[in-house]
């Protein structure tokens, strides 16, 4: 199995073919799919989530308007598929809108994992809305079995601030900084971190900072390709 490696395909059939139990960690920020009240309203959508600013300048992005039911099967798939790939200790993380956690958890949980905790990204700033605005976004933690953790300072809210719309290569782009907290906890030194749905690939770029390898894996050309560059700049050699 290649690893410190961007592959452009398809999430589920790109696990399929890991080896089993090679994986330590999976952490991955897929569709939200949660913008619109109704179902109708959120197949339908263009934009839900997102600031103006950052859709004018990289658009929508495929995916993102599936209903409830699409993104509960996708994902209960990439669940099958992380319990034979991880390795027993190995954990999943999965960031989701808290209007998504009671269809996503259970369904994640039913493909053999353990629901183990529950970590909130905590923004440091308001974003747009009305009422209680949001400022912190949900990530999911599941375990295959009895989890091994190599970093026990992290509480489970991170404060970080989330990277602004000018230095943003990809609509959802989560910031490395805060990845790379997440990694140290559930991946060794020298260990394999799994990103299934990696857009611009911060997840590669915190695993490196963290001397953790890295596979990711994105099915848009145009992003794989943001993704190589992101890479490139630091460390050539890896994708030589």
């Amino acid at each position: 199995m290649k690893v410190d490696t961007i592959i452009q395909g398809d999430a589920l059939e790109s696990l399929q073919a890991m080896p089993d139990a090679s994986i330590d960690a999976i952490i991955t920020d897929p569709p939200y799919c949660s913008g619109s009240v109704g179902e109708a309203q959120r197949s339908a959508a263009k934009g839900q989530g997102l600031r103006s600013e950052n859709l004018r300048k990289m658009g929508w992005f495929v995916g993102d308007n599936m209903g409830t039911a699409g993104l509960v099967w996708l994902l209960r798939s990439m669940a099958f598929e992380a319990c034979r790939v991880l390795k027993p200790s190995g954990s999943l993380l999965v960031f989701c809108d808290w209007r998504m956690i009671p269809n996503l958890a259970p369904a994640i949980e039913s493909a053999g994992l353990r629901f183990q905790n529950h970590i909130t990204w905590d923004k440091a700033a308001m974003g747009l809305g009305n009422g209680f605005r949001a400022q912190k976004e949900e990530i999911l933690h599941f375990t295959n079995g009895k989890p091994q953790y190599y970093d026990k300072g992290t509480p489970n809210v991170i404060r970080c601030k989330r990277v602004s719309a000018t230095d943003r290569e990809h609509q959802t782009e989560k910031p490395v900084d805060l990845l790379a907290q997440l990694i140290r906890v559930v991946c060794p030194v020298g260990g394999v971190v799994v990103d299934p749905f990696a857009g611009s690939c911060s997840t590669a770029e915190a695993a490196r900072q963290t001397n953790r390898r890295f596979i990711c894996i994105e099915r848009d050309p145009s992003h794989c390709a943001t993704g190589e560059a992101r890479i490139l700049s630091t460390q050539p050699e890896l994708l030589a």
